[in-house]
């Protein structure tokens, strides 16, 4: 679907037509709808292959041709809201073409990446440089919305790692583990191309807005500490997690060792006393099994006292 809107210096976006339209934004686009807007600004082949993976690579082009003139392909990727589904799923590629008068968006099938960006900012986007940055504004805002969320998770799973090795605990310190990996170089190949945007000396100047540059770098750079920070949390939890297995382990092992031990006395003695060899001591008297049963009641249980009171930390 391929739907226009106009930017207006003085009243922000509206709905537009393909006349009177500057914003052309591709969602749920067919094959042939991206190849007429393809054809029509003489754009490179592929640009919207692998566009809604989440492995897209972040990018920033410098480009030109006799339909855009000069123009700049920027890749970055949005956070959804839909917290069920699995992190992959979430990772929202969109890609922007900007030239001097028009600018394109393609965004994934399941984005709304736009409709939020339209009513949360319906009258601030007075140009194209102040959509990009309140675009990439939004969207660190959707990533820092979802670090703090797995704060919580974290301290969860710390208090969690404790008390219990749960397999269901371990399975959660997993899934938390894989969001944060997908994150952590989402965030990494976001900060290198945005780099490149904020040294164009042409957007910033379009932008013209010191304050709102200086809140799109303040959540960039607190999204990115956040992610570094939670990476090394979620280490010490997992050590946490192995520490706390290793240690129930050993207590499991120093029981069954134990048991093993104190059951091998009353069978040594048994062993002993049933040798068919002659001249073991009560083979002829009537108490004689009544003598050897309570010999090895005796030491079993001293053998029992005395691996309770040792102390095994020493």
């Amino acid at each position: 679907m391929l739907t226009y809107y106009e930017i207006n210096e003085k009243s922000g976006i509206k709905k537009g037509t393909q006349e009177h339209g500057n914003w052309l934004v591709l969602s749920k686009a067919t094959a042939s709808e991206q190849q007429q807007v393809i054809e029509t600004y003489q754009l490179p082949q592929d640009i919207f292959k692998g566009a809604d993976e989440a492995e897209e690579i972040a990018r920033f082009e410098e480009m030109s041709n006799s339909k855009l003139g000069d123009f700049k392909i920027l890749s970055i990727t949005d956070l959804s809201a839909e917290t069920e589904v699995k992190i992959e799923a979430r990772l929202e590629p969109l890609i922007f073409i900007i030239a001097s008068h028009q600018i394109i968006t393609y965004i994934g099938d399941n984005s709304i990446a736009v409709k939020r960006f339209v009513e949360k900012y319906p009258t601030e986007v007075t140009s194209t440089a102040k959509l990009l940055g309140l675009m990439v504004l939004m969207i660190y805002t959707h990533y820092i919305k979802e670090l703090l969320t797995i704060k919580k998770t974290i301290d969860q799973l710390d208090q969690s790692a404790r008390k219990t090795t749960e397999t269901a605990e371990l399975h959660r310190l997993a899934d938390t583990e894989r969001d944060v990996v997908f994150l952590d170089h989402t965030l990494r190949g976001q900060k290198k191309i945005l780099s490149h945007l904020w040294d164009d000396a042409d957007f910033i100047q379009e932008l013209d807005d010191d304050r709102l540059l200086y809140n799109i770098r303040l959540r960039q750079e607190y999204a990115e500490e956040l992610i570094n920070i939670y990476r090394d949390l979620l280490e010490t939890v997992g050590g946490l997690f192995n520490d706390m297995m290793n240690n129930n382990l050993n207590h499991l092992m120093k029981y069954l060792d134990s048991a093993a031990l104190i059951i091998s006395i009353p069978a040594l003695i048994s062993g002993i006393w049933g040798m068919n060899t002659g001249g073991l001591p009560g083979k002829g008297s009537t108490l004689g099994f009544m003598i050897v049963m309570a010999l090895a009641i005796v030491l079993t249980v001293l053998a029992t006292i005395h691996l309770k009171r040792k102390d095994y930390t020493k």
